[in-house]
This record gives structure tokens, sequence and C-alpha cells, in this order.
């Protein structure tokens, strides 16, 4: 493939996934993790510091990564964040992750890249987890750049690249802990390979120099920068609760061997429409064929294609193995599908490289079938955004639920106290996220977990609490919202208020 092909084929995968990120990225109702991360960015944002907490928030290279972007739009303050601010960060790690595909290019050829890139851009899950502000899409990104710099290094002999190797690994590791299961499927693959061709090639020094480079980037981040010295231990000893939860205890997330395969190939629930990955799954079988019957291009590196091959299928495995799954963990290995179907379409082009019409049609039925995929990306991202017949769409709030802050900016702008009115909000921890972040500009908000543990004064002006909670009608008017598909949240407001609300409706 020509220079300015290639060239220009990259602009315009570039310009289709920006299309399907970047619009209407405030839109969707944060989801309640979502929401938890932005939480805790606040405090890094307004008192600089940051503690690691592996109760479900991970690793600190999130929290991290979007300061700068805070900087740049001039939030001081969590009050003045926007849902955009958060979400630009996974918009820019999913555009990174295509723009930086060509680094195989050696690997698997030109024309595997371009197809792997415009496969990465239409993929609906991975532009749907590209606007999702939790540590996926990161961890998909720094995962490629492990693979690709530790595979340039072996090749090469590069120290450089040794260390590029180790300082992704470092940060896969710091972004999520849960990096470990890739670690051993890398592992696995590498082991594989090895036996496939009878050779084994150990470039210790490199390979110490990564392994220095990933401990230090990890116990910088993990320990704060040296502030909370027990951080990285910290980190090891959560694998313990990790551990359960993959066997399914303490968690209610818990699905059978099969929930990402259905996701991979066909999904659809309660007279929906029909979901998949079909096109990336197919051809990256495709792609595995091939390069396990060693008929890829000459362009192609066997070495690393039937790496891509072990390690997809073993990442594939284990995430389906673990009882514990959540449809943002098939992304890792998504991507892996990804590259073979890459090399799986370059294969079917060099098998018709001397058939000029029936490699036309190869070409036109990809891109049709690629379009295809986009429109459904564009669903994905758009009026099914927060649809729970979406399978990208998981506990997710509900759109409702913004009618419920509308409510309180609503009353917030009639009041005389303003922002300054007094929220009471009294539900289970598991109930009240996202609310916390959407409360985000009201100073006096307070949490309780029943109501017996209520303070009689002062008299608050708006109570939130979940849906069995009763207040006395003459003192409040009750309004319910929906907060997920199971779950309902109760609104009781003053009746001054509401009689105050209802005088502007007139």
């Amino acid at each position: 493939m020509k220079l300015w092909m290639f060239t220009a084929a990259f602009l315009m995968i570039l310009f289709a996934g920006l299309a399907l990120r970047i619009p209407q990225l405030a839109d969707r109702p944060m989801h309640h993790d979502e929401a938890n991360q932005a939480y805790r960015f606040g405090t890094l944002l307004e008192n600089g510091t940051y503690r690691y907490d592996a109760d479900d928030h991970h690793g600190p290279t999130l929290y991290y990564l979007t300061l700068p972007i805070a900087w740049v739009t001039g939030a001081q303050t969590f009050a003045e964040t926007t849902e955009t601010t958060y979400r630009m960060l996974p918009v820019l790690f999913g555009m990174l992750l295509i723009l930086c595909i060509p680094m195989l290019r050696k690997g698997i050829g030109a024309t595997a890249v371009v197809a792997a890139a415009l496969l990465t851009a239409v993929s609906p899950a991975m532009a749907y987890y590209s606007r999702f502000y939790i540590q996926e899409i990161l961890l998909t990104f720094f995962t490629f750049i492990t693979i690709a710099a530790g595979w340039r290094s072996l090749q090469t002999g590069s120290r450089t690249w040794a260390v590029v190797c180790g300082l992704s690994a470092g940060l896969m590791f710091a972004t999520k802990e849960t990096a470990v299961i890739a670690y051993a499927a890398m592992a696995g693959a590498g082991l594989l390979c090895a036996g496939w061709s009878r050779k084994l090639h150990l470039p210790l020094k490199n390979m110490l120099i990564a392994a220095a480079c990933a401990a230090g980037i990890a116990g910088v981040l993990y320990s704060s920068f040296f502030t909370n010295p027990s951080g990285p231990l910290e980190s090891i000893l959560a694998f313990k609760g990790y551990l359960a939860r993959g066997t399914g205890i303490n968690t209610d997330h818990v699905h059978p061997w099969n929930f990402y395969l259905k996701m991979l190939t066909h999904y659809r629930f309660d007279g929906g429409p029909v979901w998949g990955e079909t096109l990336i799954f197919g051809l990256g079988l495709g792609g595995c064929v091939f390069i396990l019957l060693n008929r890829i291009p000459v362009k192609c590196d066997p070495g690393l294609a039937r790496f891509l091959v072990f390690y997809t299928l073993l990442l594939t495995a284990v995430y389906s193995t673990i009882s514990y799954k959540t449809p943002w963990c098939m992304l890792s290995f998504l991507h892996g599908w990804i590259l073979l179907a890459g090399i799986g379409v370059a294969s079917m082009l060099e098998r018709c490289e001397k058939r000029r019409i029936l490699k036309g049609l190869v070409v036109v039925l990809f891109l049709a079938a690629s379009i295809r995929t986009g429109q459904l990306a564009k669903r994905t991202v758009g009026p099914y955004a927060a649809d729970y017949r979406n399978p990208y769409v998981y506990a997710h709030t509900m759109p409702d639920f913004r009618n419920l802050v509308q409510r309180i900016n609503d009353l917030e702008a009639v009041s005389a106290k303003g922002k300054n009115l007094y929220i009471q909000v009294i539900a289970d921890s598991d109930e009240i996220w996202p609310l916390p972040f959407y409360l985000r500009q009201f100073p006096n908000v307070g949490y309780w977990l029943d109501a017996d543990s209520l303070p009689t004064e002062p008299h608050p002006d708006i109570i939130v609490s979940s849906a069995d909670v009763e207040m006395d009608p003459h003192q409040y008017c009750s309004e319910f919202y929906g907060l997920r598909p199971d779950t309902l949240l109760a609104v009781h407001i003053d009746s001054e208020l509401w009689n105050a609300f209802m005088e502007t409706r007139k």
C-alpha cells in the first residue's frame, strides 16, 4: 500500500472515530461507576491528594490523567467540572488506540493495520466505552502499547522500546490491578509460540529493564508520588478481594461462561435491536485460521501473528471462565480479535492478488460491513446510550433520573436560599450514585442510611430517599423517579417550597 493511500485511509478512519466519540458527549446520564470515579477525582483536584482504595476504584492513572483536562477547561473545583470534563479522557485514549495501531505496521502489514484501525473506530463496544469514564479503555490502550513495544524491542534489541514496553506494562497495572490477567495471557502466549517454533529467545537485559520500569512507574503512582508508601503493597493485597469476586463471592455480577460470546456474536433483549461484534469476531476467527495454517501475507511476521492468536484466545478463555463479568471487561480481548481480524482481511486480499475483480469485491464487502457496524455503533452511543436493551448499558442510570436532577435545579431557582438549599439523602450506598455527582454544586447536602438517624434540625428543604421512605404529606409533596430499571427514588419537597415552585408554573 502506497504511503499516500495509507495516510488518506487513516485520516478518514480517524474522522469516523471522532464522529462516534465526540458528539453529545454529556447527553447520557452518568453511570454510578463514572460518578463514583469523578467524585474521587474531585478530591484530587481540590485537595491535591490521592490515596489508593482497592474497593472498586482500581488504580490511580484515571485520576492523575484527568488533571490536565480539568486544568485546560479551567475547572478548579469538583463543582466546576462537567460530564464532558471526565469523558474527554476516554475519548482521548480511544482515539490514541486507533492512532497507535501503525506501531505494528512492520509486524502485520499496512493492509492489516488499516483494517484493524477501521474496526477499532467503528466497533460498538470500543465507541461506547471510549465515552465512559472508567479505566477500561485506558487499560486496553496500555495493553496494546505493551505488546507493540515489546515486539519491536524483541525484533530490534532496542532498549528504548524495552523501556516503553515496561512503562506501558506498569501503567496497565497502575490503571487496573486485573492487568495481571493480561500479563498471564502474554506469558502463556509467549510459551506457546516458543513451543510452536521450538525456539526460546529471552533477551534478559531488556526484560530486566522493562520489569524495572514497570515496577517503578506502578510504585510511584500507587504510592501517590511517595506520599503513601503502603499503596503499592495494598494494590497487591487487593487481589484477595478480586479473587473472591472472580469466583462469584460477594458480587451480583455473576454470569454464565458464554456471556461475552453472546455479546461478540448475537445479542437481543426484550424486543430491542440485534447487537454484536459479528464482523470483528468472524474476521478474527478467519485470521486465526490463516495464521495457524501459515497462509498470511509475506509482510506479516508469523511469530507476532501466532502470539496474537494465542494471547487473544487465552485472554478470552480466562475472562469467560471467571464468574464475575461486566461488559467493559471484554475490551482487552476484543482488541485482540480486532488485530486478528485485520490480519484476516489482509490474508484474504493476498489470496485474491491475481484476481482483481474478486479482490475488489472483498474490499467492497468489507467496507459495506464496516459501515453497517458503524451504524450500529452510532445507535449504541446515540439513541440507545442509556437503554437497558443495549448490552453495553449495564446497571445504568435511567434517563428519568435527569428529571429528578432538573426538579432540584428548578426548586433551587425559585428558593431564596439558591444553591444553599438543605438537602437530605436517605438511601443505601448502592442507591445514591450518581446523585453525589449531580449535587456537587450544593454545599448543604447530607447522607444517611435510614430515616431513624436523621437530625431533627434544621428542617430540610428537599429529601431524596428510597421509594419506601414515607414523609408527612402535610409537610412534603412527594414525587418518584427512576434511578435504574429496578430502583426508584423519591423526592420529598417542603410544602412551602413546592407552592413557590407551582406559582412559577401558572
